[in-house]
């Protein structure tokens, strides 16, 4: 072999290294998108839509204001006022305290409730009576044999009656953990009864249930499930509209909006589900008109769901 013709057999190897070595950075390029893409369709899959809903696109989403992280700590639930604003109210280790503000996040009142201890309060809703009635129903562990709705007069300041109850078909202090689905964070008045969906913590179980509760102070209630329905997400509010004929349940990046003729019927009607993918740990909702609501999440931002 002469000089030239190993130089020319030294020139192809080379070549055939280098084109070894594009075609297996092309691979590794594609196989780190390939692998970015299922990372990102992944983390998009977080919140899924849930099926029988429609997902309802006529609503917008808007940021109107932040409560004050010293002056109102936390916000775990949402009511008017007797004055047209709105109260909100901090959960589990924090002070039996109502904050009244209003739209721009301004504190207005704090309000220190009498007779009240907050062991977790979760939710908070308005009766045709005039009083408010504070969920004190949080339960994480699923291990209270405490829960109750405190009645408070908004004008004294004071707990004026307890509703005590428990749920028929917890027969275990935890339950096993598929079963952990009797935290509730989310609860409704209607017609002088309380409606509670459940906060599902079971391991591979997407179940909300509803409870109905009398406003009946004095002896504990024995509260039996009426229905369930799966949904994807965590409920963490909920609210009836003022005509009565919508309740919505907030989930995470979900509101879930249901068409009714009655609450003890409300998974039977029209399901339709409405993006909010940047509210962060939403935990407070409220409807502003037959419509409209009012979305507050645990660190005091509060947005506006509006139909366009």
């Amino acid at each position: 072999m002469t000089l030239k013709d190993k130089a020319l057999e030294l020139t192809v190897g080379l070549c055939l290294l280098v084109v070894v070595a594009c075609d297996s950075g092309n691979a590794k390029k594609e196989a780190k998108a390939e692998n970015g893409f299922a990372q990102e369709d992944k983390k998009k899959d977080k919140n899924p839509a849930t099926d029988g809903f429609t997902v309802n696109t006529s609503y917008d989403l808007t940021e109107v204001s932040k409560m004050g992280k010293k002056t109102v700590p936390e916000s775990s639930g949402l009511e008017a006022s007797g004055d047209g604003n709105f109260w909100t109210h901090p959960d589990a280790g924090n002070e039996p305290v109502l904050y009244k503000i209003n739209l721009s996040g301004d504190l207005l009142e704090t309000m220190v409730v009498e007779g009240a201890d907050n062991n977790d309060w979760e939710d908070v809703a308005r009766g045709q009576d005039g009083f408010l009635y504070i969920g004190d129903m949080g339960n994480n562990d699923n291990l209270r044999e405490d829960l109750q709705i405190l009645k408070v007069d908004e004008k004294a300041k004071k707990v004026v009656g307890t509703i005590p109850f428990k749920y028929a078909d917890q027969t275990e202090f935890p339950p096993a953990k598929q079963d952990l689905n009797f935290d509730v964070e989310g609860f409704l008045m209607h017609n002088n009864a309380f409606y509670l969906f459940t906060k599902n913590r079971g391991k591979g179980n997407d179940w909300v249930k509803l409870y109905k509760v009398n406003n009946q102070p004095g002896a504990k209630q024995n509260v039996a499930p009426l229905d369930s329905i799966e949904i994807k997400t965590k409920i963490t509010a909920a609210d009836i509209s003022p005509d009565g004929k919508r309740i919505a349940l907030l989930g995470e990046e979900w509101v879930y909006l249901f068409d009714i003729t009655s609450p003890e019927q409300v998974f039977k009607g029209t399901k339709h589900q409405i993006k909010i993918d940047k509210t962060g740990q939403a935990e407070g909702l409220i409807f502003t008109s037959n419509t409209d609501m009012l979305i507050s999440n645990e660190k005091g931002r509060l947005f506006q769901l509006k139909a366009k």
